[in-house]
């Protein structure tokens, strides 16, 4: 991936996969803007957003001239694909991604991250529990659909994907070196 002449990096990936670090990290060495999806997904308390009305908002990110979009969203994925010049699907492993947003949640609870929606804090309460079950149920569900589109762009596009760690770490080692 050469930083210079890329514009817009889509990252995927099941939560906890790492999504928010390796975008900040991107984004230190391309200083492509950034855009989390679940900031448009959710309104304050935790409420989503009417799904037309996200729809327009992501197709609106996937517009401009460069970026670095963090998300998942099947349903509109397809779009921001064509769009991408480079797709990261992080495809870790769940214990890795249930460590993680445990972690996350005990050391954040009550706080807002700078990935998080506005008025949309760690918690955990019912929603959490279900929160869980979807991120337990992603491998499951998504990464099938999410191959087959990958595989649909493989040609006119730079696809990545990561099964661990090791292979993250050492693809932003790359890109620091450029």
């Amino acid at each position: 991936m050469n930083s210079k002449m890329i514009k817009r990096i889509a990252i995927i990936g099941n939560a906890g996969s790492g999504k928010s670090t390796l975008t900040q990290k991107l984004h230190k060495i391309t200083h492509l803007p950034v855009y989390y999806l679940d900031q448009y997904f959710w309104k304050p308390g935790w409420v989503r957003t009417d799904p037309d009305e996200y729809k327009k908002m992501h197709d609106a990110l996937c517009d401009k001239d460069e970026w670095i979009i963090d998300g998942i969203n099947l349903r509109v994925m397809e779009y921001r694909i064509q769009r991408a010049d480079v797709i990261i699907f992080l495809d870790l492993p769940r214990y890795i991604c249930f460590y993680r947003i445990f972690k996350r949640t005990f050391h954040h609870y009550g706080k807002e991250l700078l990935s998080s929606p506005k008025g949309c804090p760690e918690r955990f309460n019912w929603e959490f529990i279900k929160f869980l079950k979807w991120v337990w149920d992603f491998k499951k569900k998504y990464p099938p659909a999410i191959m087959e589109l990958l595989k649909k762009y493989s040609e006119q596009k730079q696809v990545y994907v990561f099964k661990s760690q090791q292979e993250v770490d050492a693809f932003v080692k790359n890109r620091m070196a450029l």
